[in-house]
């Protein structure tokens, strides 16, 4: 078992502070606004993104570190995090759909709805900084 790589987790959490201004500037933007604009819902899609991945990064560098256990699944590192009281259990529960829409703009983006996108948009930010908040306590303990 190697330690955590705090200074690694430390720049992601950076780049993540980064995705959140971005999306808090554009998520004052009206419905009808956001919507006819595609390098504003590009650039919302783009940094919803990265903070999902980045959440997922970190969680798993912990998982794997602190448990020595690795999710197969987006969905399930944030389960996890909830099981090893990493994050809170009603947290993880209530949040890990956030990887379903990770995956459906990976994977699905044909199908992508912007309604969607600007109804994740208007939430992302705060659950985003509560994940930080959660990882920086961990970590502060470990």
């Amino acid at each position: 078992m190697s330690p955590i790589n705090k200074k690694s987790i430390s720049e992601k959490l950076e780049l993540l502070n980064e995705a959140i201004r971005k999306l808090d500037e554009i998520k004052l933007l009206k419905r009808d606004e956001f919507a006819s604009d595609f390098f504003i819902h590009d650039t919302a899609i783009r940094n919803l993104v990265l903070g999902i991945e980045i959440i997922v990064d970190i969680g798993n560098h912990i998982l794997s570190e602190t448990f020595q256990s690795s999710a197969k699944f987006y969905k399930d590192v944030i389960i996890d995090l909830g099981e090893g009281k990493v994050i809170p259990k009603d947290f993880a529960k209530e949040n890990a759909e956030m990887a379903d829409f990770r995956n459906l703009i990976i994977h699905a983006y044909g199908k992508l709805d912007i309604k969607q996108v600007y109804q994740n948009l208007q939430k992302s930010p705060d659950i985003f900084r509560k994940f930080a908040k959660y990882y920086i306590k961990f970590l502060e303990k470990h």
